[in-house]
């Protein structure tokens, strides 16, 4: 019996050991494979009166180009400019256009609180500017300065949750880029607070943009979500494109992006 009772002094200590080391390697895996910080799991911020929009511009809105098809109301405040609409551009009924009349006003307002809640949101992880074969989960993610989608590259998204960009100065979706939504991620659960102006020549962007100089879409560029800018900024529809702005939750399937609104 001594020498079972030392045998066993010798196993218990060694299979403590060994749990320890399992612990820890799950953690360490667990670190490993963990994308976004726990605000991913919040509800999404409000859009209020700004809902039914795809573009509200501060100063004005400009379709420069013919083919450029908006599913949602175009809206422009305090300004007045609305111009290529009709003409370049269509609105797809039931939507319509709005000349800082009340429902502008109001739409400007609530653009104004979005961008205030998004540049506010705490506890983002600071990232790269080149966001090149990025995977990311949901969580908030910062730019010190700049934001780039290089050409041809594709940023995916992956994961049911909200995702919110803080960009210290402009972002640029450079052309043929792609973001990707996947396993759940929603173009109405994803946020880009730009504090300069964003430039989306890519052929998929989603999310709501809201800018502070201005959104400028590009040729071929497309966009599931909305362009806004607070009162200073404009909207530029440079060529053909379109803007789908998200009209429910609906999630991608595991594996694969959403075609059309989110």
């Amino acid at each position: 019996r001594p020498g079972l009772n030392a045998l066993a002094g010798l196993v218990v200590p060694q299979m403590k050991r060994n749990s320890l080391f399992v612990v820890a390697a799950a953690g360490f895996a667990a670190l490993l494979f963990y994308w976004g910080p726990p605000a991913a799991a919040q509800a999404a911020p409000s859009l209020g009166s700004a809902q039914s929009f795809a573009v509200l511009g501060g100063t004005a809105v400009t379709v420069a180009a013919t083919g450029t098809v908006i599913t949602g109301d175009v809206g422009v405040s305090p300004g007045t400019s609305i111009t290529g609409i009709p003409g370049g551009g269509t609105v797809v009924p039931p939507f319509t256009t709005h000349s800082n009349d009340a429902a502008a006003i109001a739409a400007q307002t609530s653009t104004t609180a979005l961008y205030t809640t998004l540049a506010g949101t705490g506890g983002a992880t600071a990232i790269g500017a080149e966001l090149v074969v990025t995977l990311l989960g949901p969580g908030v993610y910062s730019f010190t300065s700049t934001a780039n989608i290089a050409a041809t590259t594709t940023l995916t998204l992956s994961g049911d949750g909200n995702y919110i960009f803080q960009v210290g100065s402009a972002i640029t979706a450079n052309v043929g880029s792609n973001v990707l939504l996947l396993n759940g991620a929603s173009a109405c659960n994803v946020f880009w607070q730009v504090t300069s102006a964003a430039t989306l020549n890519g052929v998929s962007f989603p999310g709501m943009v809201v800018a502070q100089a201005g959104v400028t879409l590009g040729v071929g560029a497309a966009l599931t979500g909305r362009a806004l800018t607070t009162a200073a900024g404009a909207v530029t529809a440079a060529a053909s494109m379109i803007v789908a702005r998200p009209t429910t939750a609906a999630k991608s399937p595991p594996g694969r992006s959403p075609i059309g609104a989110s």
